[in-house]
């Protein structure tokens, strides 16, 4: 602190005292004591104060994070299933989609006649 600071508060120099006025300089200075008690009683309910809405505020903060991931959890997984539902019965035709994606390649030579795989071969050759 400066000087300037210490002054205006009420500080003064010491001085020879007698003993009428040792209690009047007890009395200022138990009443600098209050102004400088009520001064950090101030500063510490607004420091209380930015730390209660500091807390508030990572409590929010939480909450965004954690209930999106929360509902996510609950409600995607039977709107999938319905997506998937509607997608299969599109791709129902494919023998590949009953089989979790993978082709069966054995069937699809099955239904391939002699004469055709003869014609793509020559096709191959060429």
């Amino acid at each position: 602190m400066t000087k300037e600071k210490v002054q205006q508060i009420g500080d003064e120099p010491k001085k020879n005292v007698q003993p009428d006025e040792g209690a009047v300089t007890l009395k200022d200075l138990v009443e600098k004591n209050i102004k400088w008690s009520q001064v950090i009683y101030e500063q510490n309910r607004g420091i209380k104060r930015r730390l209660t809405l500091l807390l508030v505020g990572g409590y929010l903060k939480l909450l965004l994070i954690v209930v999106p991931l929360i509902l996510a959890f609950i409600y995607l997984p039977p709107l999938l299933k319905d997506l998937f539902a509607q997608y299969s019965s599109l791709l129902g035709g494919l023998s590949g989609a009953s089989n979790g994606g993978q082709l069966d390649v054995g069937s699809i030579l099955n239904q391939v006649s002699p004469d055709q795989i003869q014609q793509i071969m020559k096709t191959l050759g060429q």
